[in-house]
C-alpha cells in the first residue's frame, strides 16, 4: 500500500479535537459575556433574578457582570495558559456559588440545576483544551 493513500487518523483526531474545543469554548465565552453584559446594562429581568430571587445586593450586580465579561474574554486569549487556567477557575467558582445560591431559594428544579448544566460545558471546554498542545490553540 502506498504511503500517499493512507489517512493520518491521529492528525484528523487532533484537528477534530481542536475544532470541538474552539466551538465549545467560543460558545461558553459568548454566553458568559452576554450575561455579563445584561448585568452591566441593568437588564430588569436579570437584576430581578439576582436581587429578589437570589438576594444579591444591588451594588454587587455590576461587579458580577464585569467579572463575567472578563472571564469570558479570558477564555479567548490564545497561548496564555496561566490566564486561561485562572479564567476557568473563576468560572467554576462562580457556577458553584450560583448553584449554592439556587439551592437556598425557592424556584423550579430546572433553575437549581441550570448552573450544573453550564458547568458541564465549561468542564468539557477545559478538558478539550487541556488535551491539545498549546501550539494548536489559536483563534
Amino acid at each position: 500500500m502506498n504511503a500517499e493513500h493512507t489517512i493520518d487518523k491521529s492528525g484528523w483526531a487532533g484537528r477534530a479535537t481542536q475544532i470541538a474545543a474552539m466551538v465549545i469554548t467560543g460558545l461558553v465565552a459568548f454566553v458568559w459575556v452576554y450575561f455579563g453584559r445584561l448585568y452591566l446594562i441593568h437588564d430588569p429581568g436579570e437584576w430581578r433574578i439576582a436581587n429578589q430571587q437570589l438576594g444579591y445586593p444591588l451594588y454587587i450586580i455590576p461587579l458580577i457582570g464585569a467579572t463575567h465579561i472578563l472571564g469570558g474574554l479570558g477564555l479567548l486569549v490564545p497561548k496564555v495558559p496561566r490566564l486561561t487556567e485562572w479564567a476557568y477557575a473563576g468560572l467554576v467558582i462562580t457556577l458553584l456559588l450560583t448553584f449554592y445560591s439556587q439551592l437556598n431559594v425557592g424556584g423550579s428544579t430546572w433553575d437549581k440545576f441550570d448552573p450544573i448544566l453550564v458547568m458541564a460545558f465549561v468542564l468539557t471546554s477545559y478538558v478539550l483544551r487541556r488535551i491539545m498542545p498549546t501550539s494548536m490553540w489559536s483563534i
